[in-house]
């Protein structure tokens, strides 16, 4: 009887965490790092290790659908971008974001950070100012040569831009907030080239 008992309490313990794991296993199909690893099956061999722009879409905690854009000089934006969604290449196409990428600008997939840090400091920054906010968008670009990666998070509250956080990518630190107008905003908007 208690060898039952235990075998019982063993396989409830094991579906009472299964939901748990599945949550984890759907987190790390969609970020950033996987991304990157699955959109490089949606470009040719010679564009893989020189990426334009990883950005995404959804919530203040997760970003369920990327684009990235690797640089492609055979098109006239010189970039390429490659939608994944769920963990699944959805769509390649030139990206049109009415600029001209530059190769001095490209970076490898290797420097591509996770996105959960950038978020978690966005959720403090917005805590801490009561800003209220029910999605984001997460761009991770660099704007000038030399320039250390940093992911760029617009906070959204339904269609109002409620600003921007910018986090350093290399240590998840925050480094900046940009109000709706200001220089940093406008600099900062647009959603990286990946309008098709």
């Amino acid at each position: 009887m208690k060898t039952f008992a235990f075998i019982f309490g063993i396989a409830f313990a094991a579906l009472t965490f299964a939901p748990t794991r599945a949550q984890t296993t759907t987190a790390a199909t969609n970020s950033a790092i996987n991304a990157v690893t699955v959109a490089k099956d949606g470009v040719e061999s010679s564009l893989r290790d020189r990426i334009v722009s990883v950005y995404g879409v959804g919530t203040p905690a997760a970003i369920q659908t990327w684009w990235v854009i690797f640089y492609d000089p055979a098109v006239p934006s010189h970039g390429r971008a490659v939608k994944v969604d769920n963990g699944q290449i959805v769509r390649t196409y030139e990206a049109k974001g009415g600029v001209v990428y530059l190769d001095a600008l490209t970076f490898p997939p290797s420097q591509v950070t996770g996105e959960g840090p950038a978020l978690a400091a966005t959720q403090n920054y917005a805590a801490q100012h009561a800003l209220a906010y029910d999605h984001v968008r997460a761009l991770l670009r660099m704007t000038t040569t030399g320039q250390g990666l940093c992911w760029r998070v617009q906070l959204l509250n339904g269609t109002v831009n409620q600003g921007f956080v910018f986090v350093n990518s290399s240590d998840g630190a925050f480094a900046l907030y940009a109000p709706p107008g200001s220089v940093h905003a406008k600099s900062g908007s647009g959603t990286g080239g990946v309008a098709g």
